[in-house]
């Protein structure tokens, strides 16, 4: 099924800011240019240094082929992007988790890095505050809700990191 041919149906969810944000449930993820460029250069790197993630790296694959790549400068404020940090729901438990989404070289200060080349991080890439996501696990999908991003990097012009 072509993307265009999908059923779109248009959700309103609340941004950091308040204000009402129309969203297409179905609209493919957005990445931004810089955050693609970062990706394809980690991933080509972890291909050569072999580091066993095959299976994973073919996932984020996948998720920025069907992502549409937009301007660092236009990401919607509402949008997971790399370096990113906020709040998860997670829908089975209820319960609530923070998250930083971080390239897999980078240090985890507080315990709450969720490294792209993870199934919570591939999940996480270009999700919208307000819907549904689901994250692959060997039993099938875990289904959570981004509540709150609490740090976006292209929000703040933050474009070197």
């Amino acid at each position: 099924m072509k993307k265009h041919d999908r059923t779109r149906r248009m959700l309103k969810i609340n941004d950091p800011e308040n204000k009402k944000i129309e969203t297409n449930e179905h609209a493919p993820k957005c990445i931004s240019k810089v955050d693609f460029d970062r990706l394809i250069e980690s991933m080509n790197i972890a291909r050569e240094v072999g580091e066993g993630r095959n299976i994973v790296l073919g996932r984020l694959k996948k998720a920025l082929k069907e992502a549409r790549i937009v301007p660092v400068e236009k990401m919607p404020k509402h949008v997971v992007t790399m370096n990113s940090a906020g709040k998860i729901l997670w829908l089975d438990t209820r319960e609530v988790r923070l998250f930083w989404l971080g390239f897999p070289n980078a240090l985890d200060h507080d315990g709450n890095k969720v490294s792209i080349f993870s199934s919570l991080g591939i999940a996480l890439l270009g999700s919208r505050v307000g819907e549904d996501a689901a994250q692959e696990v060997p039993t099938g999908h875990r289904m959570f809700k981004v509540v709150k991003l609490l740090y976006q990097p292209e929000a703040k012009r933050d474009y070197h990191l």
